[in-house]
């Protein structure tokens, strides 16, 4: 039993591997004649290829054939263009020429009719300003320079009169100045303070030198240095201020302030 049982499954294993052998072979039956049209199609790839080859290289030729046609072309073009561009350089450099010296005529002719027309101008120019300095002069003008010569004799002599009563007044100071000192019988030293000086002690009562103010006319007047007093200085002749009857309550006129530093009068 147990060797049919193995003969069966035998059998059965080989008709198996029978089955799996037909398939075997049929699906390599298949594959090679899938190769043999991968060949058939790589062989007609292959032919393709070479062709593709052979029309590049005869394109490439003449792409080459062309570029050189069309170089000697651009080549000729340029040089005709060239050849024109001279040409029409030439004449319009004698265009240009030929304009220019045109103006250059027109212009000399138009700078000597202006020269001609400026010589003109300037005789009736010259006529014309003869004729202004000799014309006559006008009534109202006549007026004028007659009121103006006026008004400049009248100033002259305002500006004369204010001249003589300057001198006047200065002779007038330098008197009075004289006759003060001679009634004083002082000599002033003219000095000026110095802030940095040593302070007096205070106990100094009697300083050797003093600054001391001008008299007052009203003390001096009331200390018998008056009108009709043996004292008092003789009047200026002619002078409109020193009058026998002399104001002293009328203040004199005042002094022009000094321009320099100011000063004291010290007595020592």
């Amino acid at each position: 039993m147990e060797l049919e049982r193995s003969i069966d499954i035998s059998r059965r294993q080989s008709k198996e591997h029978m089955c799996r052998i037909t398939d075997l072979q049929e699906e390599l039956r298949h594959r090679e004649h899938h190769i043999s049209e991968l060949d058939k199609e790589v062989q007609h790839l292959h032919e393709n290829i070479s062709a593709l080859t052979k029309e590049l290289e005869f394109k490439g030729k003449e792409i080459l054939r062309i570029r050189s046609e069309s170089n000697q072309q651009i080549r000729l073009h340029e040089q005709d263009l060239n050849k024109r561009l001279e040409k029409e350089l030439d004449v319009m450099t004698a265009d240009h020429l030929r304009e220019k010296n045109i103006m250059r005529a027109d212009f000399n002719k138009t700078n000597e009719l202006l020269k001609e027309i400026n010589a003109a101008l300037q005789v009736s120019l010259e006529e014309m300003e003869e004729k202004y300095l000799m014309r006559e002069s006008k009534p109202e003008d006549i007026q004028m320079i007659t009121e103006l010569k006026a008004m400049l004799t009248e100033r002259d002599q305002i500006i004369k009169k204010l001249i003589e009563d300057n001198k006047f007044y200065q002779l007038e100071l330098v008197n009075r100045e004289t006759n003060f000192n001679r009634v004083f019988n002082s000599s002033p030293t003219v000095g000026v303070i110095n802030p940095l000086a040593k302070q007096k002690k205070k106990n100094d009562k009697s300083p050797t030198n003093r600054f001391v103010s001008v008299p007052n006319l009203s003390a001096l007047e009331s200390g018998g240095v008056g009108n009709g007093h043996p004292n008092r200085l003789d009047p200026i002749p002619n002078s409109p201020v020193h009058d026998i009857e002399f104001n002293s309550s009328k203040p004199l006129p005042q002094p022009v302030p000094p321009k320099g530093p100011k000063t004291f009068l010290r007595y020592q």
